[in-house]
Parts: structure tokens; C-alpha cells; sequence
């Protein structure tokens, strides 16, 4: 047997039971509890919309030229006297050209025309994201990299 392959192996060999000997070292610890409570946390760049009716369950609002705007989309009722404080919980049902109207899904309290609803942008799809290009050119690159240098 030649000697640097017997030197790889072994090197694989230590590697190898490093790995499975540190794998069961470590126990998970748990995390302490947070003090306050975690609340969600609302995008900043959501859309501000001002409700213009509220019904017993629904909201209704204008969409001005949003196009991102549809149905199933998550909004947010929150009061702007009180530093944007949570109201409640919506969910788009019904988009028309001029208004929308959103269901009330959880509240803290009442949605009143006083509040406004924040909207999140919905999310972009998996091939519109800077990062797969990014994942994808490098991985290319590596690729080639490495089929050139094995040759």
C-alpha cells in the first residue's frame, strides 16, 4: 500500500472518531425563560392603510394603487396614539379596486376607525431573491472550479 494513501486513511480514520466520540459530549441545554412575554413583531416597511368603516367583525379600507395587496394577506390593527400598540389580528378576505375589507381574526380590543392597519408585504417568491442568485452563481463557479481543477 502506498504510504500517503495510508496516511489519508488514517487521517480520515481520526477525523472520523473525533466526530463520533464528540457528538455525545454535549448535552442541549435549555434556554431561560424571556421575562416579557415575545410578541410579534410587525415588519417596518408594512403599509399603512386608514380603515374607513368597521363592522361588527370586518374592516373595510381604501387601497389607494397597491398592487401587492390581496386576499389571504395577514394586516394588523394598531393604535397609533399609543406608539403603534396591537389591536387585533386580520386577514384580507375581499379586494375590489378602490377598498378591501379585512376579517377580524384575534383582538386585544375593539377596532374602532381611529386605528390604522398595517399590512406586511407579502413575501417574494424563492427565485425572485437576491440570495438563490448569489447561492446559485457561486455554486457555479465552485463547481466549475473544482471539475477544472480535477482534471
Amino acid at each position: 500500500m502506498n504510504s500517503s494513501v495510508a496516511v489519508r486513511r488514517a487521517a480520515l480514520g481520526f477525523v472520523a472518531l473525533v466526530t463520533v466520540a464528540g457528538s455525545g459530549c454535549h448535552r442541549a441545554e435549555r434556554a431561560p425563560a424571556p421575562l416579557m412575554p415575545v410578541l410579534p413583531r410587525i415588519p417596518r416597511d408594512a403599509a399603512r392603510y386608514e380603515i374607513d368603516a368597521v363592522d361588527d367583525s370586518t374592516a373595510t379600507f381604501r387601497v389607494f394603487e397597491s398592487r401587492g395587496l390581496r386576499a389571504g394577506l395577514a394586516a394588523y390593527a394598531v393604535d397609533p396614539v399609543h406608539r403603534d400598540a396591537l389591536v387585533a389580528r386580520l386577514t384580507i378576505v375581499h379586494r375590489d379596486s378602490t377598498t378591501a375589507t379585512a376579517l377580524v381574526t384575534s383582538q386585544v380590543a375593539r377596532v374602532t376607525t381611529d386605528h390604522v392597519l398595517l399590512v406586511p408585504p407579502p413575501p417574494r417568491a424563492w427565485w425572485r431573491t437576491r440570495l438563490f442568485w448569489v447561492g446559485a452563481f457561486v455554486g457555479s463557479a465552485v463547481g466549475v472550479g473544482t471539475s477544472a481543477a480535477v482534471r
